[in-house]
């Protein structure tokens, strides 16, 4: 492949209008997100790697990862990487990406790589061929926002429409925020979800780097009220033609009025309005949950929005093998404490 060459760490705004250009939303691969891990998280480190033919920039992929003890840890890179298809040699782009990253991960012993790439890259032959493992699948869950809401509302469930007017009966409002303590009072209720679901999300730290560090008309948080107290919340952010739902949460008690259906209902209302053709509900199993899973709840939430399930394919790599031991414990003890403070 000597007609191709690496850029380690190219500018932000050459690096975004590409994302832009070849992608209709990709925040995790977008300059500012490897920047809003730096600034939550003391210990991490970003490696963004840009491939050229000739004079041309093809591809870029961005990866995160922690170092403790002179290791890096877990490399992760969502969504990557990102190589222009349109010129036929989008394999190629993406070997010198993988051959580069691996001659980094060496150098900077890193453990090991995991690597959430869209199935629609078709980059299986170049991953194996860099002796990656196919080691599990996930579904992106996309809503459609084209038509307006107006069309979304005539797509969605008859059920969801049902729950969305409850809400509306039962006097839940929702509003949109981007004061300090409306983020607060979000996070209090991720905190009350994740301690009822079992499930660990992104730390106060980090919502907070992204309203430090990103656009501030690209992020907000939505919340809903009921009896003059939230009970549902959701963090947002926009990037391309899409609005991300990051995390949410709410509270056991206003379930009852249905906060989570409507407040979903007016984000989606919000974006179609102000033009975004997506809402990103995060991850679903692949193959979806069935009834007798733990899952099967929240899946058939989410199911009646009516959107469409794009695989994600996660590759895998060691580096660095004599240090799988030193991974293992770094990760017990993290979960370890993450069991303590959920039993707070």
């Amino acid at each position: 492949m000597p007609e191709y060459s690496i850029v380690v760490d190219l500018p932000s705004e050459s690096w975004n209008s590409f994302v832009e250009k070849f992608s209709a939303g990709n925040f995790e691969q977008c300059f500012e997100y490897g920047e809003i891990s730096k600034r939550a998280f003391p210990k991490a480190n970003v490696v963004r790697l840009a491939c050229f033919r000739h004079n041309e920039l093809v591809g870029v992929l961005q990866g995160t990862y922690s170092k403790y003890f002179g290791l890096g840890m877990t490399l992760g890179a969502m969504r990557g990487p990102i190589v222009n298809t349109e010129n036929g040699n989008s394999t190629f782009a993406v070997k010198s990406l993988l051959k580069a990253l691996e001659d980094y991960a060496k150098k900077n012993r890193i453990i090991e790589a995991r690597i959430f790439v869209p199935e629609a890259l078709k980059a299986d032959i170049a991953f194996s061929s860099f002796r990656y493992s196919l080691v599990c699948r996930y579904n992106e869950y996309i809503i459609s926002l084209k038509g307006g809401s107006e069309s979304l509302w005539g797509r969605i469930s008859h059920n969801k429409r049902r729950n969305i007017k409850k809400a509306l009966r039962e006097g839940v409002e929702v509003f949109e925020s981007r004061e300090m303590n409306d983020l607060q009072t979000f996070y209090s209720l991720l905190k009350a979800a994740e301690k009822r679901g079992g499930f660990t999300s992104y730390p106060y730290s980090w919502f907070k780097a992204v309203w430090d560090v990103y656009d501030p008309k690209l992020s907000r948080v939505f919340l809903a009220r009921w009896n003059k107290r939230a009970v549902s919340g959701v963090f947002t952010v926009m990037h391309g033609d899409t609005v991300f739902a990051l995390a949410a949460g709410s509270l056991r008690e206003g379930w009852k009025v249905r906060p989570n259906d409507i407040l979903h209902w007016k984000v989606m209302e919000w974006a179609a309005d102000k033009g975004y053709s997506q809402y990103h509900m995060g991850l679903v199993s692949d193959p979806p949950p069935t009834q007798a899973s733990a899952s099967w709840g929240v899946w058939r939430w989410k199911r009646e929005w009516k959107g469409n399930l794009q695989k994600l394919k996660v590759f895998h790599k060691f580096f660095h093998q004599k240090y799988r031991l030193i991974l293992k414990a770094k990760d017990f003890a993290q979960k370890t404490y993450q069991f303590i403070l959920r039993l707070k």
